[in-house]
């Protein structure tokens, strides 16, 4: 009763903002895909019922109102399907057992901690990071290995994910969003916040520019992202040590790789080099995507998957139709003006007389983060707001360098607030070993632990080194 109770909740909560008057300079199309897509987030929020079941119930029930091209185009989105692809994908390590052969071997070199382990998988991402430009793709190389560390020592979805399989699981998010802001190649985003601030703040920030700024606080911020996370989100495996004489028997007890392992490895690692140079081949439109494709695809022919093991791969339908609906929903407010109509909105709101630099940046930064819970998209974020937070920058007259660095980086930390603001949170969180409370409640702690970092240690380095 409870749960229909929250879910009739919901649906008097679309009608409600559905039928109040569209606000001043908003049309009435755009004010109902904003009721829907409200509606939408409360109930995965609140979650009365499994993701899917509430996203079919309140899609169903807009269908009768809206039009398909505005409910149904995020399942033409490349990204919502290279996340279904990337979780499929898992399920190759997990039935070959190649994710456990490294999983082991994994625990055999650390240093015997789960602290050491979490360190040595963000260690993994930061040096994947400068080359592949895309946080989304090196988590799903990255986290198969750490979620079988997990599963080898009896930490599952269902069977005590606070154990060890839900912190890797938070981390790998967490670490991701870290290495995505040190590098300017690290997230495609990063690309198209320079090149708004080129057009509009005259700043021309190159590799290196970007690098010289990240490193200290991005650094610092990568440094202690495992020991905090540790700490927010504390494993009940806190040591490994009693783990590697059960690794080491359990590689014994696998044997020599198999054929399946062998090609499956291969695979990999072509899809690895893929996601790394495949925007820089020549003539061909090798996107991470692509790649994903091909390589579910390869592993589908040689039989290391059935179709059978695809269509049972329950968190990545699921994470399927929940994402696409949500990133629909999310584009279409952007075709009918409604970023464009928010960012003015609190543009008009602030009057920034009379107030100190210091304090304009940090309004124009937080409102940024803001908005973040309406979008389930970065490049989507940056695109439709940036434009209007750098024209205020402009009005304003503040350090340009100052803000449109900050905004850069945290467009990538700034995903942390919640499951959906990245693609690599997607990815693990279709894992199902930490709940959504769980993500938000860590990542926004993250994003304070940045802000913190950047305006304590990031702003006075930047100031000593004559940037600002």
């Amino acid at each position: 009763m409870k749960k229909i109770l929250m879910l009739l909740g919901i649906f008097v909560l679309i009608a409600v903002i559905w039928h109040v008057p569209a606000p001043e300079g908003l049309n009435d199309k755009a004010w109902h895909i904003v009721a829907v897509y409200i509606g939408l987030l409360v109930g995965l929020v609140l979650k009365p019922y499994s993701e899917p079941v509430i996203t079919l119930i309140i899609m169903g029930l807009a269908a009768t109102v809206l039009p398909a091209d505005t409910l149904l185009r995020g399942y033409g989105s490349d990204m919502t399907w290279f996340i279904a692809v990337a979780t499929m994908v898992c399920v190759a390590f997990v039935k070959t057992g190649l994710g456990r052969r490294i999983a082991y071997n994994l625990l055999l070199r650390s240093g015997g901690s789960t602290l050491g382990v979490g360190y040595l998988m963000m260690l993994t991402d930061l040096l994947l990071s400068p080359a592949t430009g895309s946080n989304t793709a090196r988590t799903t190389i990255i986290y198969p290995i750490s979620r079988q560390i997990a599963e080898s020592v009896g930490s599952t979805p269902t069977n005590e994910p606070r154990k060890l399989g839900a912190y890797f699981t938070i981390l790998t998010y967490v670490v991701s969003q870290g290495t995505a802001a040190l590098f300017l190649t690290g997230m495609a985003t990063n690309a198209i916040t320079i090149n708004l601030m080129a057009d509009m703040l005259d700043l021309h920030i190159s590799w290196g520019m970007w690098l010289l700024a990240s490193i200290i606080p991005g650094g610092l911020y990568l440094l202690v992202s495992p020991y905090v996370v540790y700490k927010l989100y504390p494993p009940q495996l806190k040591s490994l040590h009693d783990i590697k004489p059960l690794a080491a028997k359990g590689l014994a007890e696998m044997g020599p790789m198999s054929n399946k392992e062998k090609t499956l490895l291969v695979f990999f690692i072509l899809a690895i080099l893929g996601w790394m140079f495949g925007p820089y081949v020549p003539f061909v439109k090798l996107s991470m995507q692509s790649v994903g494709f091909v390589f579910l695809g390869l592993i589908l022919i040689a039989e290391i998957l059935t179709w059978d093991d695809v269509i049972g791969a329950k968190g990545a339908w699921s994470i399927f139709l929940w994402y696409g609906a949500f990133y629909g929903l999310s584009a279409s407010l952007s075709s009918a003006g409604f970023y464009k109509w928010l960012a003015n909105m609190l543009g008009s709101l602030m009057n920034f007389n009379g107030v100190s630099e210091l304090v304009v940046i940090a309004i124009l930064l937080f409102s940024s983060l803001i908005v973040r819970y309406f979008f389930v998209s970065n490049t989507a974020f940056v695109v439709s707001f940036y434009p209007v937070v750098f024209a205020l920058t402009v009005h304003t007259g503040v350090n340009t360098f100052v803000i449109g660095m900050l905004l850069a980086f945290f467009a990538s930390y700034g995903a942390l607030l919640t499951h959906y603001g990245n693609g690599a949170g997607l990815v693990v969180y279709a894992s199902g070993y930490a709940p959504q409370k769980d993500f938000w409640l860590v990542g926004t702690a993250m994003v304070f632990v940045a802000l913190t970092i950047f305006f304590g240690i990031g702003l006075p380095y930047w100031k000593l080194l004559g940037l600002w």
